[in-house]
């Protein structure tokens, strides 16, 4: 009996280790699973996490409602070519790299809540703006700004361009010495054969939407080209660059009242602004003069053409011979409005701003010219598409919305004196050339 129960305890002791074993193997592979199955589910938790941030893009709090589309300008100025990009902007890269760096500090915004915009796209925008005359929420589709953002952008960069480089790029042009008064006349008389001229003056309407204030600026406004304006006067020299500009008075005030308000008239009339420089024709000492139409007044150092009701040859000669000096301004205002046509465009900006975006396009047009950025003939006004001829003094100057002459009664008699010295002096020069060809 003893063996016998021995064998029991010994097979009951080997039973029972088995079955602890097989619960201890059991325990161990239940936690290995549940370890398995709990490193899966974080796995696929931060798969589903990674992939919805990569779905949705990263949400960031910010108060504009359009995502901004910052590969435009990355396209534009890597993907384009050097034709596309003038195409565009209307000036080459080389041009726009040299005004970038001269009004970069003021473009530059230190802004907390988000990217700024950079200064780059600020100068591309403007460009674009003015270069193509598209309207604001057209600009602000393509760059996904906002409308009043890209408003904004406009005229700041109009402001930045014109505190920074007006001095530099149009009154530096202005003589202010002798030396620099006989350089202008002789470029003058050299290249459109008129002495003793050192720059020629006009004005030309810049179209805007009616602005606020009732009647009052309807009628102040309102042009007799029948639409709203405000009136841009300036002066070009024989190169067709702008050494004087003002902008700003309503469409409906003459060129004289015009030019009587501005700094100019004041300087040229209460100061010795010519230093005493003047040519002997014909016995009569004839100043440095400025060149304008029949609605000026009639000054000794402003001339404009004979405005009888029955002229003779000699003095349809003269206004012949002044009004082909007087082309340059037709060419500037040609240049400029056909690079820029937001300046021929009604523009629904304020007349403060437009006024600041008409000065923007003089500096960035003198630019152009220094810098031999030359205008396509395509874009040129002054040039009909059709036959590629320079178009007649009339349609260009209805074109560009130039002023029309009219007759002011005042004058003075030396003035007189200085105009029909300068008409008998062509006259003679006419003869001269018309016996000579006769001998021949």
């Amino acid at each position: 009996m003893a063996p016998r129960r021995n064998k029991e305890t010994l097979l009951k002791k080997v039973l029972s280790q088995n079955k602890r074993r097989r619960r201890f193997l059991q325990n161990v592979l239940i936690a290995a699973v549940a370890r398995r199955t709990k490193i899966l589910r974080v796995g696929l938790l931060i798969l589903v996490s990674c992939f919805n941030l990569i779905k949705r893009r990263l949400i960031v709090r910010s108060c504009r409602r359009f995502v901004r589309n910052n590969g435009w300008w990355g396209l534009v100025w890597n993907d384009y070519s050097d034709d596309r990009f003038k195409k565009t902007f209307r000036i080459s890269r080389n041009t726009f790299t040299y005004i970038l760096e001269k009004v970069r500090h003021n473009l530059t915004k230190q802004i907390v809540a988000e990217l700024p915009v950079s200064p780059e796209l600020r100068l591309a925008i403007f460009l674009y703006r003015c270069g193509r005359g598209d309207y604001l929420y057209s600009i602000a589709e393509m760059t996904g700004l906002g409308v009043s953002t890209i408003c904004c952008i406009v005229s700041e960069v109009a402001n930045a361009i014109v505190e920074t480089l007006w001095e530099s790029e149009v009154t530096t042009y202005m003589p202010k010495s002798e030396i620099e008064f006989y350089q202008k006349i002789c470029e003058m008389e050299q290249m459109w054969q008129f002495p003793c001229c050192w720059g020629a003056m006009d004005g030309c309407h810049i179209p805007i939407k009616c602005p606020s204030g009732g009647l009052k600026s309807c009628k102040e406004y309102h042009n007799f080209k029948n639409f709203y304006s405000i009136v841009l006067m300036a002066m070009v020299d024989a190169k067709y660059r702008f050494l004087w500009g003002s902008c700003g008075f309503p469409g409906n005030s003459h060129d004289s009242v015009i030019l009587q308000s501005t700094n100019l008239w004041q300087q040229i009339e209460e100061k010795n602004y010519f230093l005493n420089i003047s040519k002997k024709i014909a016995g009569i000492e004839v100043p440095p003069l400025i060149l304008a139409d029949s609605a000026f007044q009639l000054k000794s150092w402003l001339m404009k053409p004979y405005t009888n009701a029955k002229l003779t040859a000699k003095e349809r000669y003269f206004n012949y011979r002044i009004s082909r000096a007087r082309m340059v301004t037709e060419c500037a205002y040609g240049q400029l409005k056909g690079r820029w046509r937001i300046l021929m465009r009604k523009c629904e900006s304020l007349p403060e701003e437009v006024k600041m975006i008409t000065l923007a396009c003089m500096v960035l047009h003198n630019i152009c010219i220094s810098k031999g950025d030359v205008l396509p003939r395509t874009l040129d006004v002054t040039i009909d598409p059709n036959t590629n001829q320079k178009r007649e003094s009339s349609e260009i100057r209805d074109l560009l919305h130039m002023m029309d002459p009219s007759k002011p009664r005042n004058y003075e008699k030396k003035a007189c004196r200085i105009r029909d010295t300068l008409a008998n002096t062509f006259w003679l020069e006419k003869q001269a050339i018309n016996d000579g060809q006769n001998e021949k």
